[in-house]
């Protein structure tokens, strides 16, 4: 058997396996999988999202800050009264690398949604391969349609599953989507969101190396409590959008709950 034919040729032999496609390679497929990958995508965001403390425990959280500024309101330390306790506030902050680390590992599997639900390659491309090094180059700043894919070589099949060449294992670098003109646009997002979610990106990067304090610009210059940027955000983004989807393709997936 030759190891490395197309699909389709493949099919047409009637050869074991033809249609028992690599995983991540299902995404490219068809509207229905490419939309199943966005739902899992952003189901995968909000759990994250939701193991932060910011998130998970912003209930708690807020009822802290109330209780300390109510302490502060009746004279604080000159008052007399006891400290109100902040067990919940305290531990986001020692661990508050651990935190960032969630909030934009969260953002970064969103932002992937939002390119694959537009069809661009989630994958990087494999420059080692000669007939794919131009587009290799083009993806370093802007990111590359699937057909533009499928235009050099349709799935092929390896003896035990299909696949399609030229996609390496690892995906497009966080920094990249944020920064890069090209993919900026393709977010379909507002400079506002996605400077904001660049912030993140930066604070989550001291997980690798605790370092100095970091400057975040636009998370201080929004105008409220960035809680309700990250909610809103989550709710209309995530939420909203991926239940569309869980309808029109009557996917599995259980309706996700919004957090407001």
């Amino acid at each position: 058997m030759p190891p490395h034919i197309s699909t389709e040729d493949a099919k047409k032999q009637a050869l074991p396996g033809f249609d028992v496609y690599r995983s991540s390679h299902i995404l490219y497929l068809s509207d229905q999988d490419r939309d199943f990958g966005v739902v899992r995508l952003n189901n995968e965001a909000l759990q994250v999202f939701s193991d932060s403390i910011t998130i998970g425990q912003r209930h708690a959280l807020a009822a802290e800050a109330e209780a300390a500024q109510k302490y502060i309101d009746q004279g604080g330390l000159k008052s007399g009264l006891p400290l109100p306790a902040g067990s919940v506030g305290w531990k986001g902050l020692f661990y508050i690398n651990y935190e960032h680390m969630k909030i934009g590992l969260a953002f970064e599997l969103h932002l992937k949604s939002r390119l694959l639900a537009r069809d661009y390659v989630l994958h990087e491309i494999d420059k080692s391969i000669p007939e794919y090094k131009s587009l290799a180059k083009q993806q370093k700043t802007r990111p590359i349609k699937k057909h533009e894919l499928f235009a050099i070589q349709a799935c092929h099949f390896d003896g035990r599953q299909s696949y399609l060449p030229g996609l390496r294992d690892g995906s497009l670098n966080f920094g990249q989507l944020t920064k890069e003109p090209a993919y900026r646009a393709a977010l379909e997002l507002t400079d506002q969101q996605i400077d904001i979610i660049n912030d993140y990106r930066l604070l989550r990067n001291q997980m690798h190396f605790p370092g100095d304090i970091l400057e975040t610009p636009h998370i201080r210059a929004f105008a409220r409590p960035i809680i309700e940027f990250l909610t809103a955000f989550i709710d209309v983004e995530l939420v909203d959008w991926s239940n569309r989807l869980i309808v029109q393709h009557k996917f599995s997936f259980p309706p996700i709950t919004r957090l407001n």
